[in-house]
């Protein structure tokens, strides 16, 4: 008799230590079945909000098209007419403090990747400059200085 009272308060009190757990000691016991039961709602939630707003997120993604927005610029940008290559006057007041210089024709190393025009290697050697791969001739040009 004595074992079978032993055994019941066994029971008894492996039922109540386990009443006794805290809330994160419960959570930790069950951590991948809510970490499983947290994913699957989730998901439900995910597609239910996908399924729901289907044709506000089409639109959404139409509109923002990129390489059809890139193609649109770039067929613009062709267009654009040529740069205009006579000087545009200025006009500085008489009481102005500048003044200009004149910049002397003169060597120019280039950024790297950059390659000089057919045109400026050629000045440059007709006017006894052998210019390096990544150098170009610079014209002479009037500067405006304070």
């Amino acid at each position: 008799m004595d074992s079978e009272l032993r055994k019941s308060s066994n029971i008894v009190n492996k039922a109540n230590e386990s009443k006794k757990k805290s809330l994160f000691e419960r959570v930790k016991d069950h951590k991948k079945e809510i970490v499983a039961g947290t994913v699957i709602i989730l998901s439900v939630v995910a597609i239910v909000l996908v399924v729901r707003n289907k044709d506000s997120l089409m639109a959404s993604i139409k509109s923002s098209d990129t390489e059809g927005s890139l193609n649109k610029n770039l067929e613009i940008k062709s267009n654009v007419a040529p740069t205009i290559s006579g000087a545009i006057p200025t006009s500085i007041s008489d009481n102005s403090p500048i003044a200009t210089t004149i910049v002397i024709g003169h060597v120019r190393n280039l950024p790297e990747g950059w390659k000089p025009s057919t045109n400026k290697l050629e000045l440059a050697r007709n006017l006894g400059y052998f210019l390096e791969e990544h150098q170009t001739w610079v014209n002479s040009y009037t500067k405006a200085v304070a």
